[in-house]
């Protein structure tokens, strides 16, 4: 069973949650298997994968939406590039520590197998990016030893992937 507490999922079926982690979803936290929400809405989403409230009651998609959207701002907008990756076949976990909005690892590869083949950051299509904020996301990935892609979602939810690269003469 996968029970929704505040803003994560967890798995308590041990098969379940062993079949999940070794196709990249969520992680190990001491004694239990945690998904975020993006996680837990995708597999939502591609069925088998049920989500229950503390109550016992099976929460919908819609409700999964609303409540993550309040943990969230942007979430759908992120989440939408999370799906688009997941379905291309990339293991994808949150950025936020390193200052992203996700990091991407290689096609069957996991955390801990290999190193961040793309950190994302996700902008929408009236958004505007200034020069410090393109030369902070420059320089982090360059400590990152990774390549920064931005990921402009349009009026009509598609998804754009910019590739920016620090050119030294």
């Amino acid at each position: 069973m996968s029970l929704l507490i505040d803003n994560k999922v967890v798995v308590d079926d041990f098969k379940k949650a062993d079949q999940l982690l070794q196709k990249g979803f969520g992680e190990r936290r001491e004694h239990e298997h945690v998904l975020d929400l993006k996680e837990a809405l995708y597999l939502l989403e591609k069925g088998g994968f049920e989500i229950f409230d503390k109550k016992g009651k099976k929460v919908s998609r819609p409700e999964l939406l609303k409540i993550a959207g309040r943990e969230e701002a942007d979430f759908y907008t992120k989440y939408l590039v999370y799906s688009d990756m997941r379905t291309r076949g990339f293991v994808i976990k949150t950025g936020f520590k390193f200052g992203f909005d996700f990091r991407v690892y290689p096609r069957g590869k996991k955390p801990g197998e290999e190193h961040t083949q793309w950190v994302i950051h996700v902008a929408t299509q009236g958004e505007k990016l200034t020069m410090p904020v393109l030369s902070r996301m420059v320089r982090l990935a360059g400590n990152l030893h990774t390549i920064i892609l931005v990921a402009v979602v349009d009026s009509e939810n598609d998804i754009n992937y910019y590739q920016i690269d620090r050119i030294t003469p």
